[in-house]
């Protein structure tokens, strides 16, 4: 039976606490109204996830080892794979921030408000309670989501007067986010210097690993090609000797197994520091008439490899998804 929105959404301004439980009613706890009967109707998958399985596939097939990549970076790790041209990356990154613990004292007014209209009746030591819940909070020994729980729990109360009583507090409300050195992944290549460097010698070589995951851009227009977030299917090869054509010819042949029967390599005038000098290439397919750019891939320049004390050459090929499934 469908409800009316608008009317639940007046009320819960009027009085939120109290519309939430009164609309709690508008759902079933017990009865069974559907049935789920297991493939009399095949489900629809997202064509970005159906390509993703196919990138999964084609990897596997040629010996390479999945991984998954952390998705938050340090700032720091970037400034050591670009070098001078960091700044300039780290200008299309985000930053994460953070909510502060603040320090929550319970004046006379509050806590008569408390005792006398949320929890008619309670004593001190719900005043004491209460007390030792937020500071248990403050030192990072509760967590944010557990709170009310905590609260609950502890001051054996309802769940409702748990939420009430952290209303009346504006140093929960007012909070200002405070910015943090870490950042959103832009580049899958931030992740692979760590991890090479932690499998040199731990593995023998060469070491092919790839991972497929979002990344993140602060792009400045969004449209089609340019997206806060999007799918990069990124892979490195290690290897005692490693050519840039051996790197390309895996690149041909993974676009041909994709259906791509036709490549073009152009080589950036501009390579990013984390590459070699000339060693950066944009990689292009035909589609439609037209050349669409949907990789780069090149070698990590030696300088990049060693300030993580890295001894070998490294290709690197990111794809993008969105871009190929386009």
């Amino acid at each position: 039976m469908a409800w009316n929105p608008r009317e639940i959404k007046r009320k819960a301004e009027e009085d939120y606490e109290a519309t939430w439980l009164e609309t709690a009613k508008l759902l079933k706890r017990r009865g069974r109204f559907l049935r789920w009967p297991k493939g009399a109707l095949r489900g629809k998958p997202h064509p970005i996830c159906e390509l993703i399985q196919r990138f999964r596939s084609i990897l596997l097939s040629y010996g390479f080892e999945e991984v998954i990549n952390p998705t938050i970076v340090p700032e720091g790790e970037v400034k050591r794979q670009y070098g001078p041209e960091a700044p300039i990356i780290l200008d299309r990154v985000f930053y994460l921030a953070g909510l502060p613990r603040p320090d929550i004292g319970i004046k006379a007014e509050l806590a008569r408000k408390i005792r006398s209209e949320i929890v008619p009746g309670a004593g001190e030591e719900l005043l004491e309670g209460l007390k030792a819940v937020f500071r248990a909070y403050k030192e990072g020994r509760v967590e944010a989501d557990d709170l009310v729980e905590e609260m609950v729990r502890r001051l054996n109360i309802r769940p409702e007067q748990a939420t009430a009583i952290l209303a009346l507090f504006p140093e929960l409300t007012t909070l200002t986010p405070v910015p943090t050195r870490l950042t959103l992944r832009s580049h899958m290549t931030a992740l692979w210097f760590p991890v090479l460097a932690a499998l040199q010698d731990k593995k023998p070589l060469p070491i092919k690993l790839f991972s497929i995951g979002l990344k993140w851009r602060r792009e400045q227009r969004l449209d089609e090609t340019h997206l806060y977030d999007s799918h990069v299917a990124s892979l490195v090869v290690m290897a005692e000797q490693i050519s840039l054509e051996d790197g390309e010819e895996l690149v041909k042949a993974i676009l041909a197994d994709l259906g791509f029967k036709e490549a073009r390599f152009v080589v950036k005038e501009a390579t990013s520091k984390y590459y070699a000098p000339g060693m950066e290439v944009e990689v292009f397919i035909r589609h439609g008439g037209s050349w669409v750019e949907v990789a780069d891939i090149g070698l990590y320049s030696p300088v990049s490899l060693s300030n993580y004390y890295i001894r070998y050459p490294v290709f690197n090929a990111g794809f993008g998804v969105e871009r190929i499934a386009m």
